[in-house]
């Protein structure tokens, strides 16, 4: 204090001044600092939601595309039982036929046999 009373209450507001500023500024860093952990652990948690749920439809879509592909097996196989069937079904009638054509043959030599008496 050099003397002059009206320095003295100028000079202690001004330095209340930057003490106020230096306590803003302090307050301000600490909001920054306070809002960018918070932005980033919600970015965090958005990013671990998103990621949910892309596994989700990734599962569902694998899913539907496992089902699609049994489903389209047992056709097939199906397909080729029936296929299986029909052929059986086909040889089993030719089979028939044939034992029918050998039942006949025999017949008519048996029936030769006795009649004419020789072998």
């Amino acid at each position: 204090m050099n003397g002059d009373p009206t320095r003295s209450p100028a000079l202690q507001a001004l330095g209340r001044v930057r003490e106020a500023e230096e306590r803003a500024k302090t307050i301000i860093r600490e909001a920054q600092e306070t809002t960018a952990v918070q932005i980033a652990k919600e970015a965090a948690e958005a990013a671990e939601k998103i990621k949910q749920q892309a596994l989700a439809a990734a599962r569902s879509e694998a899913e539907a595309r496992k089902k699609a592909a049994l489903d389209d097996a047992q056709k097939g196989a199906e397909a080729v039982r029936a296929e299986t069937r029909a052929e059986l079904e086909n040889l089993r009638r030719r089979a028939n036929a044939s034992l029918d054509e050998a039942v006949r043959r025999i017949s008519l030599k048996i029936k030769d046999v006795l009649e004419k008496g020789t072998v």
